[in-house]
């Protein structure tokens, strides 16, 4: 009956699923409620189905990559405060530098980053 009803509206399954997690609308429905609920498993079906796993496992690690290079990008830039030119930097502003409080900002400002990066050492 479901296959029929999306056959009719003219609506495909993952046309379905992308409008209930972009429409403001159905933010707060059961449906996506559900859908995050079991994200793990949707995700692990994914990765097991035998004709689908390569290319969702290709997907998957661009996803992760844009995110990942997006937390970067923002503590990389000039705005996050990090940048300093060695010839202008004073000997205060050395003694007061604490890698320990520029990794507590580095954690705040890129969780997803720092998370990985946690993992990976």
């Amino acid at each position: 009956i479901v296959f029929e009803a999306l056959d009719q509206c003219r609506i495909s399954a993952a046309g379905l699923i992308v409008t209930l997690l972009t429409s403001q609308e159905y933010e707060n429905h059961r449906f996506v409620t559900d859908l995050f609920a079991c994200s793990g498993e949707i995700l692990s079906a994914f990765l097991q189905h035998p004709t689908s796993q390569h290319q969702f496992s290709r997907n998957l690690i661009s996803v992760a990559e844009s995110m990942y290079l997006q937390e970067f990008q923002c503590l990389t830039s000039e705005d996050s405060g990090w940048h300093f030119k060695a010839s202008c930097t004073s000997t205060k502003q050395l003694e007061d530098f604490s890698l320990r409080e520029m990794a507590l900002k580095m954690e705040v400002s890129a969780p997803k980053w720092w998370s990985l990066l946690g993992t990976l050492l």
